[in-house]
């Protein structure tokens, strides 16, 4: 299972966001979050209009602004930066099914039809959830555990 850019990246760029927080005053541009995490400017902005959005970070215009944290990143949580840009985390694409249907999951047709594996894939899904909702921003914000 890989997770698409649009994810990580905004995983990415809150974490940049609080280092660069700790170390200069005011709001942070883009344009520092891309240099230090080398994702393009507009690339950003399209991920920041949904961190905005769901009221992650907010923003400041005009000269020196930028973008702060809306919320203390011990209230921010892996999973939450990854729904507001509608980052799925399910490994399977067939996410609604109304039948087990073997013979139509394997030609690929899963509109409406179950593999009998689907109970697994819903228990990793929920499993993966419940660990990106257990780390929060703060948490990655210290850094790796020696």
């Amino acid at each position: 299972m890989k997770l698409s850019t649009k994810g990580r990246y905004s995983v990415r760029a809150m974490v940049s966001l609080g280092i660069l927080s700790s170390s200069q005053a005011g709001p942070i541009s883009l344009k520092d979050i891309s240099k230090v995490e080398g994702i393009s400017v507009s690339y950003l902005e399209q991920l920041f209009v949904h961190l905005r959005r769901s009221g992650l970070v907010r923003s400041v215009r005009g000269p020196g602004g930028g973008y702060l944290f809306a919320r203390d990143p011990e209230d921010i949580y892996v999973d939450e930066i990854m729904a507001v840009v509608k980052e799925s985390i399910n490994p399977v694409d067939c996410h609604t099914c109304e039948h087990y249907d073997e013979v139509a999951c394997a030609a690929g047709d899963l509109r409406n039809a179950c593999c009998v594996t689907r109970p697994m894939w819903d228990d990793l899904d929920e499993k993966i959830g419940s660990f990106l909702s257990s780390i929060s921003l703060a948490h990655l914000l210290q850094g790796p555990k020696d």
